[in-house]
C-alpha cells in the first residue's frame, strides 16, 4: 500500500523527491511560532484561527489561504487509506510545533496504524540525497510516550496563559529530546523586563550598533545566532515590522510593510512587481532610532510604550496581560 509522508515544507518535499523517497509527500507549512493557535481537538478550528491569521500579517487573500489550508487538511484526514503514515520533522521551533499538532491529531484518530517518526537534528531542505535516504534508518514507530508528551505540549503551547508551558520547559521530555529547547525558545521571545525586546527584537537592534546595514544583512547574522534556526524570512519582516512602525520606532530605513511584498505574490500576473517588492525590502537600509538605542541601554520599554499586542499560541502578549521572560534567568514573569 501507498505511504504517506508529512513534512514541513516544500524545500524539503524536493529534496525528499530527489532522493527517490517513495510515498505521497504533504508539506505542512505554517509558522505555528506567530499568532494566535486555538485550543481543542479540530484541526479546522486551528486552520480557520490560522488563515485568518496568516491573511491579515501578510496582506494575503483570504479565500486563498483557507484553500491551501483546506487541501492541506484534506490529505492528511484520508491518512487511513494509507498502508503507513511518516512524519518527518527537525529540531527547530518551526518543526517542533508542526510535529506536536500533528501528534496531538493523530491521538485522537481511531485509526493510526502504521504511524512512524523519523527525527531530524539537521535541516531536510539543504540535505543531499544520500543524507535524506540516511535519515530512513532512524525511522522508528510513534510511542504512546511520545503521543503524551505531544499532548502535554500541546495543551501547553495553546493554553490561554503561558505558565503551563514555562512549567512543560522546566522539566525533561526524553520521548521528544528536542522539543524543550524548541519551546524554551518560543518563551524567548516573549518581551524582556526593562527593555521589552524580544530576544530576535535585541539581536535586530544590537545588529545596527556600528551603523546601517541592509535587511537581507541583519536577517543572514540575527538567523545564524540561533543553534537550531526557525525562523524564515517573511517572520522576520514582521518583527523588523514591529520595531519600524511602532509609535516609538526603534529602527527606520523600511521602505514599506511585509504585507505590501507578500501580498502581491498572489496577485495573479504580477510575479515580477512581487520579487521587486521583496528586494526593494530585503536591500533596504535601516539603522537606529534613538528609541532604539535607548531600548538596547535598557532606557525604553518596547512592550511597554509601543503597547504591544501579539498573539502566541493561545494567550496573548497586551496591555494589561503583559507577559514577559527574563532570559539570563528562564524565569516567566506575570503581568502586574
Amino acid at each position: 500500500m501507498p505511504k504517506l509522508i508529512v513534512t514541513n515544507g516544500d524545500g524539503a518535499v524536493d529534496r525528499m523527491r530527489a532522493a527517490q523517497i517513495s510515498g505521497h509527500l504533504l508539506p505542512w507549512q505554517d509558522m505555528l511560532h506567530d499568532g494566535p493557535v486555538p485550543a481543542g481537538d479540530l484541526l479546522d478550528d486551528v486552520s480557520d484561527a490560522r488563515a485568518s491569521f496568516l491573511s491579515q500579517a501578510l496582506g494575503l487573500p483570504l479565500d486563498a489561504v483557507r484553500a491551501d489550508f483546506a487541501h492541506r487538511d484534506a490529505q492528511l484526514d484520508v491518512h487511513s487509506a494509507y498502508g503507513e503514515v511518516e512524519l518527518w520533522f527537525e529540531h527547530d521551533l518551526y518543526d517542533q510545533l508542526q510535529l506536536i499538532q500533528l501528534l496531538h491529531y493523530f491521538s485522537h484518530e481511531p485509526e493510526r496504524m502504521g504511524l512512524h517518526l523519523v527525527q531530524c537534528d539537521h535541516y531536510i531542505g539543504v540535505m543531499g540525497p544520500d543524507e535524506v535516504r540516511a535519515q530512513e534508518r532512524h525511522r522508528a514507530p510513534v510511542s504512546s510516550a511520545q503521543l503524551e508528551t505531544a499532548l502535554e505540549a500541546w495543551a501547553a503551547f495553546t493554553a490561554p496563559t503561558p505558565t503551563a508551558l514555562a512549567a512543560f520547559v522546566s522539566t525533561r521530555q526524553p520521548a521528544l529530546p528536542y522539543l524543550v529547547p524548541a519551546l524554551r525558545r518560543l518563551l524567548s521571545e516573549l518581551p524582556a523586563p526593562h527593555s521589552g525586546l524580544s530576544l530576535t527584537e535585541q539581536r535586530i537592534l544590537e545588529q545596527l550598533q556600528d551603523g546601517p546595514r541592509k535587511v537581507a544583512q541583519v536577517f543572514a547574522a540575527v538567523h545564524s545566532m540561533d543553534e537550531a534556526q526557525f525562523l524564515a524570512d517573511l517572520p522576520f519582516f514582521l518583527r523588523l515590522d514591529g520595531l519600524a512602525f511602532a509609535h516609538e520606532p526603534l529602527i527606520a530605513g523600511l521602505p514599506f510593510r511585509t504585507e505590501d511584498c507578500a501580498g502581491l505574490a498572489f496577485a495573479p500576473g504580477d510575479d515580477s512587481a512581487a520579487e521587486h517588492s521583496y528586494r526593494a525590502y530585503a536591500a533596504a537600509e535601516i539603522y537606529l532610532t534613538r528609541a532604539g538605542e535607548a531600548a538596547l541601554r535598557q532606557q525604553f520599554d518596547h512592550a511597554c510604550e509601543n503597547t504591544i499586542e501579539r498573539a502566541i499560541g493561545g494567550f496573548q502578549v497586551r496591555p494589561g496581560a503583559m507577559w514577559r521572560y527574563d532570559r539570563n534567568r528562564h524565569q516567566l514573569m506575570a503581568p502586574n
